[in-house]
């Protein structure tokens, strides 16, 4: 290859996307165009780096393309089934640890969705490939494949919206509640307030600038305080030193979590213009995301960081988050399941209805 189409692929092939993907990473993290943008500048590189090997080792860039198609190939054959089993087997250590719920009990029914697609396909290609059943069954397919394409998509972002390092002196750390054991934070949500309260440390230390801390949560049914009250008595006991803390303590959902945290900031800190200010949103690692989307919704300029969770919770936490960003962009969503069905059902329905006028 001569240099000049060397540096045409180069353009086109990699920098390109490559480009794209920092300006979608900086500028709009929360988009699932950032993942989409980084795993085609991934594409891209493996490609550059195989023209560039093969000038080196024909034979060795044979062996790394056969084995990465290979991995390829049996990832999109066999990579169901490989799901199907892992999540009943997470379905079954998860019920070890947590009590049963519709929520514990989302990779069972995703694990049994994906079981009955699988079989299903089987029986329709054998039986019913003649018959006007697998148009239907044709649709449900591709409507699987387009949700499952989202959650990949949807995975990646929240991958890198969790690696990104925090940029700048942060103003307010917005550390959301979760659940209580009466009066006491649980596990899950002690990493959140660990993960606020290291990022106001390193602030401290490194940036010699101490932000502000809003403890966001207001008392369930069966819980004795506020989860704002509880966070606050785990932060005074894990870390006496930090003292600049705001309570808000009326919230049910994420999305109130933002919305009062900023009426709090607004009439106890005296913030002017909350969407200027440099917001760190403290949260669970599979709940990141979505918080970050609710926040950039509410006009916030919002970076996240993500507290670490015990494996075993994370597929059925992680699946609830995507149910709840499918809700949240339903719009866009049921106009691509809209196209889908016009593509696999509607069509054929036009047609016939055409044909008998």
């Amino acid at each position: 290859m001569s240099s000049g189409n060397y540096l045409f692929f180069l353009t086109v092939f990699f920098l390109i996307p490559f480009i794209l993907f920092l300006y979608w990473a900086i500028k709009k993290t929360t988009s699932l165009w950032t993942g989409a943008f980084f795993l085609y500048s991934s594409a891209s590189l493996f490609f550059l780096l195989m023209v560039w090997l093969e000038k080196i080792s024909k034979n060795l860039t044979f062996v790394i393309v056969a084995i990465t198609a290979l991995g390829l190939l049996l990832l999109g054959t066999l990579g169901i089934y490989a799901m199907i089993i892992a999540l009943f087997w997470n379905e079954r250590i998860l019920l070890k640890f947590e009590r049963p719920s519709f929520s514990n009990f989302l990779p069972l029914i995703v694990a049994t969705i994906l079981l009955v697609l699988a079989v299903g396909n089987i029986i329709m290609v054998i039986f019913f490939s003649d018959t006007w059943l697998i148009k239907v069954f044709s649709f449900v397919i591709n409507l699987a494949i387009y949700l499952s394409a989202v959650f990949f998509f949807y995975s990646v972002t929240s991958i890198i919206y969790n690696v990104i390092p925090i940029r700048g002196k942060v103003d307010y750390i917005i550390v959301l509640g979760a659940g209580l054991n009466k009066d006491k934070v649980t596990p899950l949500l002690a990493a959140r307030i660990d993960a606020g309260a290291k990022l106001y440390l390193a602030q401290q230390e490194k940036k010699n600038h101490s932000p502000t801390i809003i403890l966001s949560g207001g008392q369930g049914a069966d819980e004795l305080i506020s989860e704002a009250e509880a966070m606050n008595n785990y932060l005074k006991d894990t870390y006496p030193k930090i003292t600049q803390v705001l309570l808000e303590k009326r919230s049910t959902n994420t999305e109130e979590n933002l919305r009062f945290s900023e009426l709090v900031a607004t009439e106890k800190d005296a913030a002017t213009d909350f969407s200027k200010q440099n917001i760190v949103i403290a949260t669970s690692n599979y709940h990141l995301l979505r918080a970050g989307k609710l926040a950039k919704k509410q006009g916030l300029n919002a970076q996240g960081v993500g507290a670490k969770t015990r494996l075993f919770y994370l597929p059925a936490a992680f699946i609830r988050e995507y149910i709840g960003y499918l809700v949240f962009s339903k719009t866009k969503h049921l106009t691509a399941m809209g196209f889908i069905f016009l593509l696999t059902i509607g069509l054929d329905l036009i047609m016939h209805f055409l044909l008998k006028i």
